[in-house]
């Protein structure tokens, strides 16, 4: 295998992609994997230029990474995704699992307003994965960083019973220093009277994953909308920085589906919610290939990683202005934590639960 370490810029990432074809990561070991890894995520790692990013100090390789951020609130998520329970390799490419893990946390970032900075990834491998495979799932997430913002600068490597991503990310003020300090948007945050509204369309990454599962990934490109939906979620970094800087005070990320999140605002913020189903934005490819199901998905399908967000009427319509996407589709109201459902015909229906790892 080549030095990789002795190796910069075009040079390490050429030297990545040789003599790894057909090596399994037992045969490379902890501390080779590792080598390859950090140089996989440097060569497809561009630094996002929509915000500032802190500067590093001490890089990826040391006991721990060290940089200098803006003065301020800073942020700390953390997701993980494993094989059997968040993707299948025979529907996914690597990149998109490395993307995928990436996302979800710069979601839960954008969904308090700051920006994603830096990660750490702890990667469980039993020892027989490809080498190559996992290589390219670190280029996965330096995709996702360059996309949204975000640097892996470390993390650990261990024997697992199954191939597992578990990510750490901070998020930083992206005004500290310029302007007063953002406030992070919380699930506390609601009151009666605000309107409830979402960023974008809905049930798209459900409906992937439905097709990817029956085996129809690859058809026309209405389904093929669906399936990049799922496969490569777009978390809205830049516009939870406007909302929170616009003054709204309360959101949350869909990640387990529209009714499940705004019940943990509901309850977090001691409110009810009355949304309309009509109103909500659907993707534009769901109802063509679920026509008896689309509206279900758009209300409890996960992962689309839209935000979602309880604010006074005049600053919902303030980012309409900014982003025409959002749409609302209810108000928070007194009472008991709840969400009612109503359609055109006033009829009622439950919200649906959404994803639970140990729910039926």
């Amino acid at each position: 295998m080549p030095q990789i370490a002795q190796c910069n810029g075009p040079q390490r990432a050429r030297a990545v992609s040789q003599g790894l074809q057909g090596t399994r990561v037992r045969d490379l070991g902890e501390f080779g994997l590792i080598e390859v890894l950090a140089a996989a995520f440097e060569a497809d790692f561009s630094p996002y230029h929509g915000m500032r990013e802190p500067r590093l100090k001490v890089a990826n390789g040391d006991d721990s990474a060290a940089w200098e951020a803006p003065a301020g609130t800073s942020v700390l998520t953390c997701d993980a995704i494993a094989a059997g329970s968040h993707f299948d390799l025979a529907h996914s490419d690597p990149e998109d699992v490395g993307w995928r893990a990436v996302a979800a946390c710069q979601s839960d970032i954008a969904a308090m307003g700051f920006a994603p900075s830096h990660s750490t990834v702890t990667l469980g491998l039993t020892g027989d994965e490809d080498v190559e495979m996992v290589r390219r799932i670190y280029g996965g997430m330096a995709q996702a960083c360059s996309r949204f913002g975000g640097r892996v600068v470390g993390g650990d490597v261990i024997r697992a019973g199954t191939l597992f991503l578990s990510v750490a990310m901070v998020g930083v003020d992206p005004a500290a220093g310029d302007a007063a300090p953002t406030r992070p948007m919380t699930r506390a945050d609601a009151r009666p009277g605000d309107v409830i509204a979402v960023t974008g369309p809905l049930g798209g990454s459900a409906g992937g994953l439905r097709l990817l599962m029956a085996g129809q990934g690859a058809m026309g490109g209405a389904a093929r909308s669906l399936v990049r939906a799922h496969l490569r979620p777009e978390p809205r970094v830049e516009t939870g920085i406007f909302l929170a800087g616009a003054g709204v005070r309360c959101a949350i990320d869909v990640s387990d589906g529209l009714g499940a999140d705004l019940g943990r605002i509901c309850r977090a913020s001691g409110v009810g919610a009355v949304i309309d189903l009509d109103d909500l934005p659907a993707h534009p490819a769901l109802p063509g290939a679920f026509p008896d199901d689309w509206r279900r998905m758009a209300l409890s399908g996960g992962e689309d990683y839209q935000i979602l967000f309880a604010a006074p009427s005049h600053l919902v319509d303030l980012a309409r202005r900014a982003d025409p996407s959002i749409a609302p589709i209810g108000r928070m109201e007194a009472g008991e934590p709840s969400v009612r459902v109503t359609g055109g015909d006033g009829d009622e229906m439950e919200a649906g639960g959404g994803f639970d790892h140990f729910g039926s």
